[in-house]
């Protein structure tokens, strides 16, 4: 068996437990008791690596912990999903470091990848990577660009802020004249700095980023909204948040449950909610009801309704 990947494991193990024994390491390794035991004799010349006799066992030191540095188990395998993910909204770009980073970082625990993170299909990084490089470089001087948005053929002056990922597609979130904008980065064309520079990012938006479920959000200006959502798609709300700023007000004696979450547009609001359909009611404030059920409505008249 190779010896980087004995001595990674035997470090795993006593860096997760209290106590390692030689029974534990066979189990954990597949392999006979007896060479467990001398893969622990061998061990136990390292620093660190101490046994205690009275209960036939092997401990690390506790000034030679290494929980702090050292990935666990379930740490290397979701890290491990977390790259797969990542190369493939990178695509062939970076695929092949990515593949690289992950055979030193991961590989040589020579654990079965437990941990995949749903592909969502995105736009070709390739068509987006040296616009991306870029802003990187504006955004970390400070310094404010011009660009013209191919959407609607219009120039902008922007303070660029973050560089979000989402929907499969890549935007810049900046500021244009007091108000946050999001543009598609594959549709920035012309790219330049204007010689200015700007103070920084403004406080709590990377919060708001952070909170946000759609690229509708809005870092100024809220909308608070109250629905109720029925049985059995109740049960993922009390599970975990989908709607930004999710507070559960209510609860009622057939399962469901009236929430109330917070948005930056009736567009946003819609959006979030058209995915809980036909379990969802809006029940106000009444800009965002009448915005939804026109959007149903003309929806059912497209669809000959």
């Amino acid at each position: 068996m190779n010896k980087l990947y004995v001595a990674l494991n035997l470090i795993r193990l006593l860096n997760e437990n209290r106590t390692v024994t030689s029974a534990l390491v066979a189990e954990d390794m597949g392999i006979s008791l007896r060479t467990a035991q001398r893969y622990l004799l061998e061990m136990s010349s390292l620093p660190g690596v101490c046994y205690d006799d009275s209960r036939h066992c092997w401990y690390m030191a506790e000034k030679y912990g290494l929980s702090e540095s050292y990935l666990k188990q379930d740490e290397l395998a979701v890290l491990s999903g977390l790259f797969d993910y990542a190369e493939n909204i990178l695509n062939n770009e970076f695929s092949g470091t990515l593949r690289r980073i992950k055979k030193k970082v991961i590989s040589a625990s020579n654990r079965e990848r437990v941990v995949r993170f749903l592909k969502q299909d995105s736009i070709e990084f390739e068509k987006i990577a040296d616009i991306f490089a870029e802003l990187e470089t504006f955004i970390m001087n400070r310094q404010e660009i011009s660009f013209l948005y191919s959407k609607n053929g219009k120039s902008y002056i922007i303070k660029p802020y973050r560089i979000i990922y989402g929907d499969g597609f890549w935007y810049l979130a900046g500021d244009k004249n007091g108000e946050i904008r999001k543009f598609s980065l594959d549709l920035i064309e012309n790219l330049k700095a204007t010689g200015s520079i700007f103070d920084g990012v403004p406080e709590g938006l990377d919060a708001e980023i952070d909170e946000a479920k759609s690229m509708f959000f809005d870092a100024g200006k809220k909308i608070k909204v109250e629905c109720i959502l029925a049985h059995p798609m109740a049960d993922f709300l009390r599970r975990k948040r989908f709607f930004p700023h999710q507070q559960i007000l209510e609860e009622y004696e057939n399962l469901s449950v009236r929430f109330s979450f917070q948005a930056g547009s009736p567009l946003e609001c819609v959006k979030l909610c058209l995915e809980w359909l036909p379990h969802i009611r809006i029940l106000s404030p009444h800009i965002v009801r009448d915005y939804f059920a026109d959007i149903l409505r003309e929806s059912l008249e497209v669809n000959g309704g």
